[in-house]
């Protein structure tokens, strides 16, 4: 289990977080994202959807003009492990916070963001979802024509 002492990355983004939670002027969004997309990691896709939650809603919860971009990286997830009803995504990160065995646990900001202010995002997560999934049908539909070629 990873926590928030555990791996580097989780440790890093935790000391970033406690920054910028002294001086949030003193971060760009563009080094708010950098930092929390540094502390993602690959694993199985459910497994990356939990870790994915608990790293970015912190970063949700301050600054919420970055959901949307930051919500693509467990939604994608979400799609890669098979997920194909829109309307289901949202319980999946409620499900993140209220579970009890974590692969990272969510902080007390991350717990309360994905259980109070996530769910307000179903559209938000719906467009996500969709726009993921035209992508990949998109890439699909341009491998078929390469193939034909």
């Amino acid at each position: 289990m990873a926590d928030w002492t555990n791996p580097q990355q989780l440790v890093e983004l935790a000391a970033f977080y406690e920054a910028e939670a002294t001086a949030p002027s003193r971060f760009d969004d563009a080094q708010f994202i950098e930092s929390v997309e540094k502390a993602l990691w690959g694993t199985n896709c459910w497994s990356f959807v939990e870790a994915a939650f608990a790293i970015i809603a912190p970063a949700c919860s301050r600054r919420p003009h970055l959901a949307k971009s930051l919500l693509r990286h467990p939604i994608g997830a979400m799609i890669a492990g098979g997920l194909e009803d829109p309307a289901e995504v949202t319980a999946q990160g409620v499900a993140c916070a209220t579970k009890n065995d974590h692969d990272v646990e969510p902080s007390e900001e991350g717990r309360s963001w994905l259980l109070n202010d996530w769910p307000k995002l179903s559209l938000i997560a719906q467009e996500v979802f969709h726009e993921i999934w035209n992508s990949h049908l998109e890439e699909d539909d341009l491998a078929a024509a390469k193939r034909r070629e």
